[in-house]
């Protein structure tokens, strides 16, 4: 209009424009459930707190097969490409892995530097081996991180309420970033845990799953709550008591004619009399395939370096031991028998006559 005045339809065009509200780009497509690229603060405190249940369990794991005190903690998710997980942490590790099937699919990594990996495997191997990361140690840890990373899986499961199995663990060395075994997948998320062994050290370890993986173990969870009836859609919930556990009294809660029906019985706890004891032999079967030295020791002497350095071809040194006497044998430098010495095929033996009782043991030990 010429006299500057709007029309009916300009206003409404002006109130329509003013009601819409402006889109802007966040950079995380996929918001809180986890379909981007990233992992929004929802998700990372969902992944960190099923991962904190999962791996608390598995320490304990650990630390019975090490006799040594284990703690992982300070689980720490976050999205990361696989270029640059191979360029950051590839070089100079050691990658266990299992594949998971059932509920979720995919491959899970537990990856830690060679140095570290070498500290555990001492250990588990009894003190018997080299600095050096080879295959003996390589097999050690398999054997032992199977029951570890197995209970992860297992403890991932059960916070999400689905099934889940793995396979039997594998492990691999990478002395480059190209030879890291990795999930499958551009994008993965890299959960970064402290590892305290009491007596080896504090270090960090990476477990490793793929982005899609981690969406559905957080899509799991969101719908977890509906099956233990909390969170209902329909808006109520009945509980209810029965009388005969709680003194008589009965009571009935968020009475709704739609909402699910949840039953709360008494507990009864079997007699401590009864219960059977506890058995160690799961966890040592993890140990069968295990290498470890045998010596057979025709005895000892000691010497001045003096005369240790006048040794020459011929020289006789006089030991501790009378002819005929039993050799000893020990495993890792403690005496577990006694036996003479044979001939079999040109070639020396030991037949074991004796084998020192535990009692015996304990006493060697405290000389």
């Amino acid at each position: 209009m010429g006299d500057g005045s709007l029309s009916q339809d300009e206003i409404d065009a002006l109130l329509q424009g003013a009601d819409e509200t402006p889109s802007y780009d966040t950079g995380n497509s996929g918001g809180g459930g986890g379909g981007g690229d990233d992992l929004s603060p929802l998700d990372k405190d969902a992944l960190t707190e099923i991962l904190t249940a999962a791996f608390s369990t598995a320490g304990g794991m650990l630390g019975t097969l090490l006799s040594k005190s284990v703690k992982f903690a300070n689980p720490l998710p976050e999205a990361k490409s696989a270029v640059d997980i191979s360029a950051e942490i590839g070089a100079g590790s050691v990658c266990l892995f299992s594949t998971l099937t059932g509920t979720v699919n995919g491959r899970a990594c537990l990856i830690m530097s060679m140095e570290n990996g070498s500290k555990i495997a001492h250990v588990l191997m009894g003190g018997l081996s080299t600095g050096a990361m080879e295959t003996a140690q390589l097999d050690t840890l398999k054997q032992g991180f199977t029951s570890v990373i197995g209970n992860v899986t297992v403890q991932i499961g059960m916070k999400i309420s689905a099934p889940i199995s793995g396979s039997p663990v594998d492990v691999s060395s990478s002395k480059s970033p190209r030879d890291l075994i990795l999930p499958d997948g551009k994008t993965l998320i890299r959960t970064t845990l402290t590892l305290t062994i009491d007596g080896i050290g504090v270090f960090k370890v990476h477990y490793i799953i793929s982005k899609s993986m981690a969406d559905e173990i957080l899509a799991l969870s969101r719908r977890t709550p509906n099956r233990t009836g909390y969170g209902d859609s329909s808006g109520g919930m009945n509980v209810n008591v029965s009388p005969s556990n709680f003194g008589g009294q009965s009571a009935n809660i968020g009475m709704t004619s739609s909402g699910p029906q949840i039953g709360i019985k008494g507990v009864s706890f079997p007699s401590l009399s009864t219960a059977g004891a506890p058995s160690g032999a799961t966890n040592l079967n993890l140990l069968m395939d295990v290498q470890m030295s045998l010596t057979v020791e025709l005895g000892r002497t000691k010497m001045y370096i003096k005369d240790i350095l006048g040794l020459g071809e011929g020289s006789i040194i006089e030991l501790d031991k009378l002819a005929g006497e039993p050799v000893d044998l020990l495993v890792n430098g403690k005496l577990i028998a006694k036996g003479e010495v044979v001939v079999i095929d040109e070639n020396f033996g030991v037949r074991v006559t004796d084998i020192v009782s535990p009692t015996d043991r304990i006493k060697n030990e405290s000389k």
